[in-house]
């Protein structure tokens, strides 16, 4: 079977395509923009096809002698532009999904994200809460969703739609790295707030099980929503606390009025701009979100797919800071 990874060369397509290699029943395609990065990957065995999200040329034909398109590629960043987000995230998704329907691919695997739903009333979340994104990464992976429904209703689109919580480990060097250095460097000696909600993460070898499920279980999969999570959701003073312990640095104890915090940030956030740093845990919008809970169930996943996560928060994390030690990233 011919499986084609969109976004291979990225966090989440680099762990997907080692475990897929590994089970030794796959024909792996991957798409690239950086010839560098695409030679690693060649000399693994898997063909590479050159593709710009923002070029429609490039990507015409991208799934000619396809079986299965997993579509990870996009641009996961929570504080670009509108304009940017949605031109690679809704319109190259659109793009992508066409040319699979016109090529008659068996599955169409699209890694959307519990950002889409954003935070919950009820906890925890499940497939059927209504979306509330708050990040306009979310509301890019909300418009594409609804969009992929639609073809999969009028066209017969083989969709199965798989939504991973916020995913870390090694390699992560945006959100989970932003963090980790936030505590290491003693940026956050204070809680925002009490930290009392709560958050989901989940570790990318359980991330990449559940595609690989997904793959192996079509029948089960196409025409369904998955969320892909951790069995623990863990409150923000938590999840601080452990990554302290882990660091062997002092987690913060002490708490501070949110509106103090975002005005501290707010300065922080202005600096970085200016200096065209974009550190995710250093933001305003970190204010927001930690007045929110963002925990979702992965009992449907379990049932369905036989999805089975492995790691809880601390023991995720405990590995992805070994890495980050490794490569001198702290």
């Amino acid at each position: 079977m011919k499986v084609l990874i969109t976004g291979i060369t990225g966090f989440l397509g680099t762990h997907l395509a080692q475990e897929l290699l590994k089970a030794n029943k796959y024909d792996l395609i991957g798409t690239y923009r950086n010839a560098e990065k695409a030679k690693i990957f060649e000399k693994q065995g898997i063909e590479m096809r050159s593709i710009d999200l923002l070029k429609p040329e490039s990507i015409k034909g991208i799934a000619k002698d396809i079986d299965m398109v997993v579509h990870l590629a996009a641009l996961m960043r929570f504080h670009d532009p509108w304009q940017k987000l949605y031109a690679h995230n809704v319109i190259a998704t659109q793009m992508i999904a066409q040319d699979a329907l016109q090529h008659n691919v068996q599955q169409f695997i699209y890694g959307s994200s519990t950002e889409a739903i954003g935070p919950v009333t009820s906890i925890p979340g499940n497939e059927t809460s209504p979306y509330h994104p708050t990040y306009e990464y979310g509301k890019t992976k909300q418009l594409a969703e609804i969009w992929l429904r639609e073809k999969q209703r009028t066209f017969g689109l083989p969709l199965a739609i798989l939504r991973p919580t916020g995913v870390y480990g090694p390699g992560d060097t945006y959100v989970t790295l932003s963090t980790v250095r936030a505590v290491a460097r003693r940026k956050l000696r204070v809680l925002p707030g009490r930290g009392d909600t709560y958050f989901h993460f989940t570790y990318v070898d359980d991330i990449t099980q559940g595609f690989q499920k997904t793959i192996e279980r079509p029948e089960q999969a196409i025409g369904e929503t998955f969320i892909l999570a951790s069995d623990d959701y863990i409150t923000y003073k938590e999840m601080f606390t452990i990554v302290a312990n882990l660091l062997d640095v002092p987690p913060p104890i002490h708490s501070i009025p949110l509106s103090l915090a975002k005005a501290y940030l707010s300065f922080i956030q202005w600096n970085n701009k200016r200096r065209k740093i974009d550190d995710f845990v250093m933001h305003t919008s970190l204010i927001d979100t930690m007045k929110t809970n963002r925990a979702y169930s992965n009992t449907k996943a379990k049932k369905i797919l036989d999805f089975t996560p492995q790691y809880l928060f601390r023991g995720g994390m405990e590995k992805t800071i070994a890495w980050y030690k490794e490569n001198n990233l702290l």
